[in-house]
């Protein structure tokens, strides 16, 4: 049975950080728990845009995912033995993985709903390509509106001219796949001050087009990204309306509401440690996201189940074959 009790003491840390606890963290009818069935893909790690706060999975050197049935049958008995619902294709930019519509298809015939994370940089005609191979949904990451300032969050220098047809091409896009029906969120990175005015303006730009809205903080900048957070919190004059806990994960969810009505989310990270992966960690002290869930990427010559972003030995780093036999398969289960 699930312990709300003891999920919140792994978040009572936040408290004092965003003002809309205050009065609300203990009142666990506003808590509602949501199953851990999402498993992540990082299918490249190519991608068109180079931002600086990008945590690439974990791994800076993994490659593009090799399909074939090793891989299909991993992804059968991940989908059958955990009960893993939800396929995320993440990378990297998905769409530049060549072959994301079969591995849609794949995913699409195990049972698995798809959906991916998306700068948003592609040819809007593959749009209808990826929704007819089974894609349900696309989380866009966009960070400003201000096409200057997506330069300055690029690592490799760009100028104004490459900033607002990344722009552009990012707004059509996210248009196209409104109107091809599928599933739409827009998650924004809050890293520092200069962030909080490009937020409002997001949030502003969902309201009118009624799409969803989610807010990140940046892992690496930890509690200085978080307070900027509630500085755009404040901003908004926003309540809480509810906490989705991720049962077994890190992931939380803050519901909000605005004070002209718009409801939208901020993703957050709580204490959750996988004692069969955690115990003895020297990361642990440091650790940015704890256990957060499943992750799948290309090692050299297979596909590997990850279970920690910062460390790269086993077991947080195992064949399929070594993972479900592992002691964390079966603290997961």
């Amino acid at each position: 049975m699930y312990n709300a009790t003891n999920t919140l003491k792994c978040t009572e840390r936040n408290s004092d950080i965003f003002s809309c606890f205050k009065n609300t963290l203990w009142q666990f009818d506003r808590i509602q728990v949501l199953k851990n069935d999402t498993l992540r893909i990082k299918v490249t790690n190519n991608c068109p845009l180079t931002c600086n706060f990008c945590h690439h999975e974990g791994n800076l050197k993994s490659k593009n995912l090799v399909l074939n049935q090793d891989l299909i049958h991993g992804l059968k008995r991940l989908h059958t033995e955990l009960k893993l619902m939800q396929a995320h294709l993440t990378g990297g930019e998905p769409t530049s993985y060549p072959h994301c519509r079969e591995l849609i298809s794949e995913l699409k015939s195990i049972g698995y709903r798809v959906k991916m994370t998306s700068n948003g940089q592609f040819d809007s005609d593959l749009i209808m390509q990826l929704k007819n191979a089974g894609l349900d949904g696309v989380n866009f990451s966009v960070h400003t509106l201000d096409p200057q300032k997506l330069c300055s969050l690029q690592i490799q220098q760009k100028n104004n001219v490459w900033g607002l047809h990344a722009l552009n091409r990012q707004l059509r896009n996210i248009q196209k796949a409104l109107e091809s029906g599928l599933e739409v969120k827009i998650n924004t990175v809050v890293q520092n001050d200069s962030d909080i005015h490009d937020t409002l303006k997001i949030k502003d730009h969902c309201k009118n087009m009624g799409v969803s809205f989610r807010i990140l903080n940046d892992l690496k900048q930890g509690s200085f990204s978080i307070k900027r957070i509630d500085e755009v919190l404040k901003s908004m004059s926003a309540r809480l309306e509810c906490i989705n806990l991720v049962d077994k994960s890190s992931s939380y969810s803050l519901i909000m509401i605005s004070q002209d009505g718009f409801k939208f989310k901020i993703k957050c990270i709580r204490k959750n440690i996988l004692e069969t992966l955690c115990e003895g960690c020297k990361e642990r002290n440091n650790c940015m996201e704890w256990f957060y869930g499943i992750r799948i990427e290309q090692a050299d010559d297979t596909a590997v189940v990850r279970l920690c972003m910062q460390r790269q030995d086993y077991p947080a780093i195992q064949t399929f074959e070594e993972f479900f036999t592992s002691k964390q398969f079966w603290e997961i289960l």
